[in-house]
């Protein structure tokens, strides 16, 4: 689904910011799509929008998508986004989060889309991801399409270990500390929290320091994913390659039916005419297109592909090829 929103500047009379699309799938070749990446760099603007469009077309509105989109319907469409915490009903961010996500599992089947913002978040990272992974084994099991956003490495690694699980990243430019908003589809992304804290005045002495506390287990994960990304790269390219081309056959494919379909009307519109011209005979009402006025036959020449009509005070020989049915046709 290729998706464009319209910048706000152009409205303020401003010169638009770029339109960045949303590339995104979900249920052919995996059922759940985990999206990772930093703060700010389109996350839940992914899922909003996915959101957004799934029930768009529910209400049969058409949607802001590119050639070739598909959007299936859904039964139901839950979706966990923003904080419910609350005083008064004694609510933390993990329990509301939770509470939210235990109904969204009791509702879900097999006909249902799911959007999950920060799965695990709220509580112990390693707890939060121990949740998380079940709550996504339970969704898998449900048969559920599901797309959810987290920050916990451990989630990013689901997807080398299961089936119809995969990553998505959203782009973020160290250079400027800004994101991109594209979204990467089959490779995780990274919080970049160390050089955004770099970036953003934090001592290369403490930098270093917090590099250092990073377990090894993260740092592994990282050299794992590391090494898996080109070919994924490359397998994401040519997925696109052979979509556009399959883009390209099917307008080609339509181009020659609307031209067969062309060529039978045309056909069959002068065959009618032919048996019609046939059949004509004195005192026949036909209509000159040439003069642009009725007339009637006087006398059929088909040997000589003519006929001899009249029209009020004219008698005329016209081509056969000028004259059509009695009134003006269109």
């Amino acid at each position: 689904m290729l998706v464009e929103l319209f910048s706000r500047d152009a409205v303020d009379g401003r010169a638009p910011r770029q339109v960045v699309p949303i590339d995104v799938r979900l249920g052919d070749d995996f059922d759940i799509l985990v999206i990772t990446g930093p703060n700010t760099g389109g996350k839940t603007v992914t899922l909003k929008t996915v959101g957004l469009m799934a029930l768009m077309t529910q209400c049969g509105v058409p949607i802001p998508a590119g050639e070739g989109s598909r959007m299936p319907v859904f039964d139901n469409v839950f979706i966990d986004i923003g904080d419910e915490q609350s005083l008064q009903q004694s609510l933390s961010t993990f329990s509301s989060h939770l509470g939210t996500l235990l109904d969204i599992l009791r509702r879900s089947d097999a006909k249902s889309l799911v959007l999950i913002d920060e799965l695990g978040a709220g509580t112990d990272p390693d707890e939060g991801a121990a949740i998380g992974r079940s709550i996504l084994a339970e969704l898998l099991q449900l048969k559920s399409k599901a797309i959810v956003s987290t920050h916990l490495s451990a989630l990013k690694a689901v997807a080398y270990t299961t089936e119809r699980v995969d990553n998505a990243a959203v782009e973020f430019d160290p250079e400027t500390l800004g994101p991109t908003y594209r979204l990467r589809l089959g490779e995780p992304g990274n919080s970049n929290a160390l050089i955004i804290a770099r970036r953003l005045g934090m001592p290369a002495r403490l930098v270093q320091q917090a590099k250092s506390f990073l377990d090894d287990r993260s740092g592994a994960l990282h050299k794992a994913i590391a090494g898996t990304l080109q070919s994924r790269r490359e397998a994401e390219e040519a997925r696109r390659t052979a979509r556009d081309a399959a883009l390209e056959a099917q307008r080609e494919r339509e181009g020659l039916e609307r031209e067969r379909k062309a060529m039978e009307s045309a056909q069959a519109e002068f065959d009618r005419w032919t048996q019609w011209v046939n059949a004509l005979k004195p005192g026949d009402a036909v209509y000159l297109r040439n003069l642009k006025r009725a007339a009637k036959v006087v006398r059929m020449q088909l040997h000589k592909q003519t006929a001899l009509v009249t029209a009020g005070p004219l008698d005329l020989e016209v081509p056969l090829r000028d004259i059509s049915i009695g009134e003006p046709q269109g």
